[in-house]
């Protein structure tokens, strides 16, 4: 009989490359580790591990039981939901991860909508960002993850599953004496000789806002960067630039400063959560995921809505293969954001060779 949770051990080494980092990441020593791993050698009857070097690298073997293992805990997670189904999830605790904008945003109307409706169920928040929300979502440590599609994101893991929550829009904010702040909409070409304030670089605001301009014909010249949207909106506000800020934000117009809708195609960061692939059924986590879609919509529609999401007909693939559902959103930045449309998994970590 295979011990589960030796078994969590050897997808943990496979996730981290190392003895010691599996180790760390598990909160055993790195003896206890290895002890784990020969207790499950012994188990199977194969050897798992070789010495590559001062590394250990994994064997065919233990390839073979690891590909079987996502299927394993995958159905260990469907189990979990049905004996959580008799409780009705009225009872228990979800964890969020999510960044701050997503926080304010979406998390905290979500969970007032969701005490009304289970008073008797408790949610705990992170601030934790990709990849880290991706790593704690797997080893459970939270339940629901909420992150950016963009340019150099995790790549998949099938041990999760995403659902599109909203492209949140992105707008121009200028200073209220700059020649465009009395239009109602702005061309993007009409600040290509401006200074921009942007985020640092690799990060999605900072690629959605150099992929629309580029879409434009032109590169902005960044002076200044910084990723906090409030200090972003107080350097325009001086006159020191000019910016894109996501409208999930909720930055409005103000005494030195004005926001304005940028003309189609629109550029936009499509933004999605992720749970434990066979998690989604449990009680508590799908009704933590229904409030996050119902606060979506205040900002959009649900683009799980497409009929492509519908996984019976949305083949599970590279997310950077399907353009962005709305006609109005700027092509490079759906390209940049690499949306996929339907429930595709998210996050892997690279395996030990």
């Amino acid at each position: 009989m295979i011990d589960v949770r030796r078994l969590r051990v050897l997808r943990e080494l496979e996730a981290r490359g190392t003895v010691a980092a599996a180790a760390g990441a598990l909160h055993l020593t790195p003896s206890a580790v290895s002890q784990q791993l020969s207790a499950l050698a012994r188990e199977t009857g194969v050897a798992l591990v070789e010495p590559d070097g001062r590394r250990l690298r994994l064997t065919p073997a233990a390839r073979v039981l690891l590909d079987h293992s996502d299927q394993l805990f995958a159905q260990l997670e469907r189990i979990n939901a049905d004996l959580a189904s008799v409780a009705e999830g009225e009872l228990g605790t979800v964890t969020v991860a999510a960044f701050p904008t997503a926080i304010s945003a979406l998390v905290v109307p979500a969970i007032m909508a969701l005490h009304r409706r289970r008073p008797r169920l408790s949610v705990t928040v992170l601030d934790v960002e990709a990849p880290a929300c991706f790593e704690k979502l797997a080893r459970g440590e939270v339940d629901v993850a909420i992150n950016m599609s963009y340019a150099g994101a995790p790549p998949d893991d099938p041990r999760l599953e995403r659902v599109p929550l909203l492209d949140d829009v992105m707008d121009v904010v200028v200073p209220v004496d700059h020649p465009v702040a009395s239009q109602d909409i702005v061309e993007l070409r009409q600040l290509a000789k401006d200074d921009f304030v942007a985020g640092q670089r690799g990060t999605p605001c900072h690629e959605v806002t150099m992929a629309a301009c580029a879409a434009r014909g032109f590169i902005p010249a960044v002076r200044h960067r910084t990723d906090d949207f409030a200090a972003m909106f107080c350097l325009v506000g001086a006159g020191l630039g000019v910016a894109m800020l996501p409208r999930l934000a909720g930055l409005g117009s103000s005494a030195t400063a004005v926001v304005r809708p940028v003309t189609p195609p629109v550029p936009a960061r499509p933004l999605f959560l992720a749970v434990r692939r066979g998690s989604r059924q449990a009680p508590a986590v799908a009704a933590m995921v229904a409030e996050l879609r119902a606060a979506a919509r205040a900002f959009g529609p649900d683009p799980a809505s497409h009929p492509a999401s519908d996984p019976a007909s949305q083949p599970v693939s590279d997310p950077a293969s399907h353009p962005a559902s709305d006609a109005g959103t700027d092509p490079a930045c759906a390209a940049v954001s690499a949306r996929n449309l339907g429930e595709a998994p998210v996050g892997a970590t690279a395996r030990v060779r």
